[in-house]
């Protein structure tokens, strides 16, 4: 019976340890979470920063990363809620993220920049041509748009689409 307890006794006190040690564990891998969160979170926005202040002559906020968690983030730009200025956040974010990454390439959708301002378009279409890595966009109406963008969009062009027989394989999908 004396053996018994003491085998109980000695469960119980490896049992305790454990899980002080487990507490342990766990504070430090929150605080590493934690470090390296802040440590992602300050590149991106201040990366972000960065290209915003490309586009705009005059000081304007740039779109912010918060990182709450590994598994929850807020990613907004503060005081300014309008469409325009929340797709430039995310077109900007992924430019961010093709920089800071070894992402080889993005690719943006005419739907994405058609909500943009133009004066941001202007800026973010020459970012796309500093970039070293591939930068695939679907956009309309060059022409539109500041000369220096028609350029840019002219010299870039791989494949120009269009209707009767300009379609991607002559024809259209959906057209019966």
């Amino acid at each position: 019976r004396i053996d018994a307890l003491q085998e109980q006794n000695n469960a119980y006190l490896k049992l305790t340890e454990l899980q002080d040690a487990q507490r342990k564990a766990n504070s430090i891998l929150k605080q590493a979470t934690q470090s390296i969160l802040a440590e992602i979170e300050d590149a991106i926005n201040e990366k972000m920063k960065e290209l915003n202040d490309f586009l705009f002559t005059e000081k304007r906020k740039a779109p912010l990363l918060k990182l709450n968690d590994y598994n929850s983030y807020r990613f907004e730009t503060p005081h300014d809620t309008g469409t325009g200025t929340n797709y430039k956040g995310l077109l900007l974010y992924d430019l961010a993220m093709l920089e800071l990454t070894g992402l080889p390439a993005i690719a943006h959708d005419s739907l994405l920049l058609k909500n943009v301002g133009d004066s941001s378009i202007d800026g973010i279409i020459k970012i796309y041509d500093q970039s070293e890595k591939q930068i695939f966009i679907a956009f309309d109406k060059h022409l539109s748009y500041t000369q220096d963008v028609a350029q840019i969009i002219e010299k870039n062009t791989v494949l120009t689409l269009s209707d009767n027989g300009g379609e991607l394989y002559g024809r259209s999908w959906n057209k019966e």
